[in-house]
């Protein structure tokens, strides 16, 4: 028998109805792939469009070439990095990122357009950069 119960599975043991977001959830991916072109620090990219009632869960990075010394975060126009703050990238494996304060219980309570932000130094010249980033949601 276990010593303690994740949140989770606490409302599930005690019967308790939890948003379909939290627990039984349908796991849906988007991904965003940028072709690394020298692009200024500062610029913004559009990604993707995540559907109101959609709870982040976590991000993936996969680049081709390590990003430097430039930084990317991820968020919204809102909230510029709700997702991931501002940091180098400089693996080419497969990284997970994600910031606890981007999972909203219930969902987003809009749909969102999910940005990337540059900063401090231009992007490579060549080689892509490919965002996965997985949600939870009720349909």
């Amino acid at each position: 028998m276990a010593d303690y119960n994740a949140n989770e599975y606490g409302y599930q043991k005690a019967g308790t109805i939890k948003p379909a977001n939290e627990l039984d959830a349908k796991v849906r991916a988007f991904k965003a792939t940028i072709d690394l072109a020298s692009q200024a620090s500062g610029k913004t990219f559009a990604l993707f469009k995540v559907p109101k009632g959609y709870s982040f869960i976590t991000g993936i990075l996969n680049a081709s070439a390590s990003l430097s010394t430039a930084t990317i975060k991820i968020g919204t126009a809102a909230d510029d990095d709700k997702y991931r703050a501002a940091a180098v990238h400089t693996a080419t494996t497969p990284t997970l990122f994600g910031e606890q304060a981007g999972f909203v219980a219930g969902g987003n309570a809009t749909e969102e357009e999910v940005i990337l932000t540059t900063g401090t130094a231009a992007l490579p010249a060549s080689g892509k950069l490919i965002i996965t980033m997985l949600f939870s949601s009720v349909n």
